[in-house]
């Protein structure tokens, strides 16, 4: 038992949805639904079947993430059937049945598929995040039929794989909540495409909020004794839980009871390896958290009138720090965590100097 989810959400504000930056794209249309049976119909994909599941393949030099939900994906079949699936990147010698997952561009099976007119990427490439899933007959020389998961970038790919985990039965909270999916022997995809996305809402993710009273004892406590705080560890569980929830931003718990998020620099790796976007919330402009991290003995007051040379330095320092990385900046000049700015200056004086600050 890992923790109650409904507890967490009703008693410490674990989590708030934050769908921001709305985006003016629609969602495509989805046609030809895939069904998941455990009885046979002429012309479907035997996912597992006779006690054997088909072998996945991705393509090596694929996005991190890619791999990710592969291994994922494999431990969702064996939840499902107890049936584990072998997964391979060589990709020359396909079985009769493969699951095939791969990014437009990045993945030689998928760019083949594409070549071939096996797939139709029309909808797919160029797109935000968007993800098409397919049963093709006869895709390669001696390949009976795949399923093939493609997406349009990294994420794309992610949303399609654990878009199959979610009908064949995985709930999104599986880990987290202890949801036990329905045991069934074999399992069985319908032929046809579906084409989802892109999202209507840009960036959608979770803000780890008031982590004082759940989250961060759970974690320090529990779960990642050895390091004692909200990590890269708590944190992959996390950044997979965003993407079964098809989100792709994480707003890090902010509170001084918690090492602020760049402390360990293993949490942006980890983040990038499942392509999550690194946002921030109120005391953290440009991914600086000034409520642990400012120390006013060292780096002097946290006023912006007085001390702009300072706040610059460790600004610039950070986007530095994080320019490798997908990243939300907040730009703010409030005080530390949750005060109002600090300034003598009367009002038209605070205007001046927030316009100041944005420009800067």
């Amino acid at each position: 038992m890992k923790i109650s989810i409904v507890t967490f959400l009703n008693s410490t504000f674990f989590f708030a949805l934050l769908p921001v930056c709305v985006s003016a794209q629609k969602t495509a249309n989805t046609k030809d639904s895939l069904l998941i049976s455990d009885q046979f119909v002429s012309g479907e994909f035997p996912l597992v079947y006779k006690s054997k599941a088909s072998t996945i393949y991705y393509d090596n030099k694929d996005a991190l993430v890619v791999a990710k939900v592969a291994s994922a994906f494999q431990n969702d079949v064996k939840l499902v059937t107890g049936i584990v699936p072998q997964i391979k990147t060589d990709l020359k010698n396909l079985t009769s049945y493969p699951v095939i997952i791969g990014t437009l561009g990045q993945s030689a099976l998928i760019d083949q598929l594409q070549k071939s007119n096996k797939i139709d990427v029309s909808k797919v490439k160029g797109k935000w995040e968007t993800f098409g899933i397919a049963v093709v007959d006869h895709p390669f020389p001696k390949v009976k039929q795949a399923l093939v998961i493609y997406g349009s970038d990294r994420r794309g790919t992610a949303y399609g794989v654990f878009e199959v985990s979610k009908l064949i039965g995985v709930s999104p909270f599986w880990w987290w909540a202890d949801v036990v999916p329905a045991h069934k022997n074999n399992l069985f995809i319908s032929p046809g495409v579906t084409i989802t996305g892109p999202p209507t809402v840009k960036y959608r993710g979770i803000f780890i909020n008031d982590e004082d009273w759940g989250m961060h004892p759970w974690a320090s406590k529990t779960y990642d004794p050895q390091l004692g705080d909200i990590g890269p560890k708590t944190y992959a569980k996390i950044y997979e839980l965003l993407l079964r929830l098809r989100a792709n931003c994480i707003w890090p718990a902010m509170h001084p009871v918690s090492g602020a998020f760049n402390k360990y620099p293993a949490n942006k790796l980890v983040a990038d390896s499942f392509a999550i976007v690194t946002g921030s919330s109120h005391p953290e402009p440009l991914l600086f958290n000034n409520a642990s991290e400012w120390n006013v003995k060292t780096m002097g007051p946290w006023n912006y009138d007085t001390n702009k040379k300072g706040i610059l330095k460790v600004l610039s320092e950070r986007v530095k720090e994080n320019a490798p990385f997908e990243s939300v900046y907040t730009i703010a000049l409030r005080g530390i965590h949750d005060a109002g700015m600090v300034s003598n200056l009367p009002v038209s004086g605070k205007v001046k100097l927030l316009d100041s600050a944005l420009q800067d």
